[in-house]
């Protein structure tokens, strides 16, 4: 319990109304059974540093909070103390439309943000799971999260071109600049991103814009073998085409999809999901020319477009969440591009040893695949398990993004660090030596 004193201490600094202590609501914020003593929803970075001032002090932990749509990733916290939202730092601080720029709050949800900047005709190239469900810009950098069209604009490492960071000792860190050519220093804001709020809570962010798209188009390709698809892929890969998004969708997936959407293509097939964005003759004319790349590799399609082409992969992206409502198993698998045909073979062999099912995405140009899967526990944990070992085997990494309790004890969240892990540790030392933020979580 926090004592008396620290807990009013806390709730000076927002305000009672800016806090929840009942324990009732503060289950929501809870993580596999661990309640925080009480939530705190600052109204500025001041705030912010102050409640770090007192946490450093008393050795109180404190886990950094979005919008909650990725706080199943990681392991369960050691200590859970207190929950800093950003949920009311959601102003968009400044926009240089001209300079295809603009610096955020870290609360803003990704949504809003990109309403903001469409109003200029520019957007922010991101387009991870939970954009629906108000994901905020602080999480997405904080879990260095992606979807499909990571393709064509790289990771979010590439255009994060500035941060603000309160530190664990309420100290405000001010890393990059809001100029694209930045070169001054290390760069330390891309140290952290993907950092799950271990070393700092971030709390303002600016970031390099793109001009929105002005036209899309989606062909949905089905084949009769996985090597005929992934032939293809390597085709398109070394094509002049310009596609923005590539993913090769199993026929667990795209089964439940076709259904979803009213899809007029055949759902029991491995099938590839190719869009590409850009002016409208230019999208026509690369949607003519992939064509008969697919034809000659046996490839039956159709191309998709407006309303259906958007809920379409709006489903692939957040597939795992959308499909399954509860007890979701989610990993995250990381190999070269040519391997994934080998990844996606070894799950077949394991849903068919195991009896689990397996709905994959694959993110065909980089060796991305969203893996969910369904079965009982016992049969989760071994095939999990063995898919690590082959995927580690070839040189490939595993994470689990989301499991129920009962899986992350048998199945370790981030596997082995290998040997990076005794630098991970003294980075973390050097940032947070007290270990107050997120403890446990990532290391």
């Amino acid at each position: 319990m926090l004592k008396k004193n620290i807990a009013n201490a806390l709730l000076k600094i927002v305000g009672e109304k800016n806090a929840l202590t009942k324990e009732a609501k503060l289950e929501s914020f809870g993580f596999e059974n661990m309640v925080p003593e009480v939530v705190l929803f600052p109204n500025d970075i001041e705030q912010i540093s102050e409640i770090m001032k007192i946490a450093y002090k008393e050795s109180l932990s404190v886990l950094p909070w979005g919008s909650g749509t990725k706080s199943a990733l990681g392991n369960k916290p050691d200590r859970a103390d207190i929950v800093v939202s950003t949920k009311n730092l959601d102003r968009l601080i400044e926009h240089g439309a001209s300079d295809l720029v603009a610096t955020t709050e870290s609360g803003i949800t990704l949504k809003k943000f990109q309403s903001a900047l469409n109003k200029e005709n520019q957007f922010l190239a991101l387009d991870p799971p939970h954009v629906g469900s108000k994901a905020t810009v602080g999480g997405i950098i904080a879990t260095n999260d992606s979807g499909p069209e990571r393709l064509r604009y790289g990771t979010l490492r590439e255009f994060l071109i500035g941060l603000k960071v309160v530190r664990a000792d309420g100290t405000i860190f001010k890393g990059g600049s809001k100029v694209v050519k930045n070169v001054a220093g290390y760069d330390l804001p891309k140290l952290y991103t993907g950092s799950l709020g271990t070393l700092g809570i971030i709390v303002e962010a600016t970031f390099r814009l793109y001009p929105v798209p002005e036209y899309s188009e989606t062909y949905l390709v089905s084949f009769s073998s996985l090597e005929e698809s992934h032939d293809t892929v390597m085709t398109l890969l070394n094509s002049d085409l310009v596609i923005t998004s590539l993913e090769i969708l199993n026929p667990e997936l795209i089964s439940s999809l076709v259904k979803r959407n009213n899809l007029d293509i055949v759902d029991n097939k491995y099938t590839l999901a190719i869009g590409i964005k850009n002016v409208e003759k230019a999208v026509k004319d690369q949607i003519s020319s992939l064509k008969p790349i697919c034809d000659q590799n046996g490839g039956e399609g159709r191309v998709i477009s407006g309303d259906q082409e958007g809920k379409l992969w709006e489903d692939i992206r957040d597939f795992p969440w959308k499909l399954f409502k509860a007890a979701r198993v989610v990993c995250k698998v990381s190999v070269l591009i040519t391997q994934i045909p080998e990844v996606l073979d070894n799950v077949k062999k394991l849903s068919n040893e195991n009896g689990i099912k397996a709905y994959i995405s694959a993110r065909a140009g980089n060796g991305i695949l969203i893996v969910s899967i369904k079965g009982e526990v016992s049969s989760i944990i071994d095939s999990l398990n063995s898919l690590r070992g082959f995927v580690s085997l070839i040189g490939g990494h595993l994470i689990l993004q989301e499991a129920p309790y009962e899986i992350k004890a048998g199945v370790s969240v981030w596997g082995d660090f290998g040997s990076g892990l005794s630098i991970m540790k003294k980075i973390k030392f050097n940032f947070d030596p007290n270990n107050l933020l997120n403890p446990g979580r990532y290391i």
